[in-house]
């Protein structure tokens, strides 16, 4: 399944989670949404909706060992601010292993708000085709700055969907979206912040 997404290989290098992306995001205060937020043990525990899912997801989470190697790497405190509710599927497929992420480096800690409380994120971070949605994860800085976004999907996934998603049946997509994060088991969403927290780290740190 992971092989009809190669074509999006030179796609995703351009199109990577860009720093804030709309202006609006500068009048959200995120220190205090984070201050809000649930550690993932205890959103894991109070989930209903796709219950099944997010734990099993849980359960098969792993750091790879090359992601682990950069994790090493990384300098200074980042904190992963996600907007998500328990019945959104990407959510389940994806928060899971930012969570075994975060709990495998002491330098990134991660909270969870749901959609209400975190509208205001989503609103001024939507997706390519300009909708609000779940998950949204704001990668903060240690001032509670966001220095980039990971917005509903890894960015191979996304750009697939954007293409192929109005020419298949409901049924025929979620079956092909769900086989892509089976396969992939959460690698591209954790390469993904760390390819945000490795350009911020930089920039605020110099060459590491």
């Amino acid at each position: 399944m992971l092989g009809i997404f190669k074509w999006a290989a030179v796609v995703v290098a351009l199109t990577l989670v860009s720093p804030v992306q709309n202006n609006d995001s500068v009048d959200i205060d995120y220190e205090s949404l984070y201050g809000q937020g649930q550690t993932y043990d205890d959103f894991l525990s109070e989930a209903v909706k796709r219950r099944a899912m997010w734990v099993r997801n849980t359960e098969k989470s792993s750091v790879p060992e090359d992601l682990g190697k950069r994790v090493e790497k990384i300098r200074g405190s980042w904190k992963l601010l996600v907007v998500a509710v328990d019945a959104c599927s990407d959510s389940a497929n994806i928060i899971p292993y930012l969570a075994r992420l975060a709990g495998t480096a002491d330098m990134i800690d991660m909270r969870i708000v749901d959609s209400s409380i975190g509208r205001a994120v989503m609103e001024a971070n939507r997706t390519p085709d300009g909708r609000p949605a779940t998950p949204t994860i704001a990668v903060l800085n240690d001032t509670f700055e966001p220095v980039g976004f990971l917005i509903e999907r890894p960015s191979t996934l996304r750009d697939w969907a954007l293409e192929n998603k109005s020419k298949m049946s409901t049924s025929e997509f979620l079956e092909k979206k769900f086989e892509w994060y089976d396969e992939d088991s959460g690698k591209e969403s954790m390469s993904e912040i760390l390819d945000i927290i490795e350009r911020a780290s930089v920039s605020d740190h110099g060459d590491q």
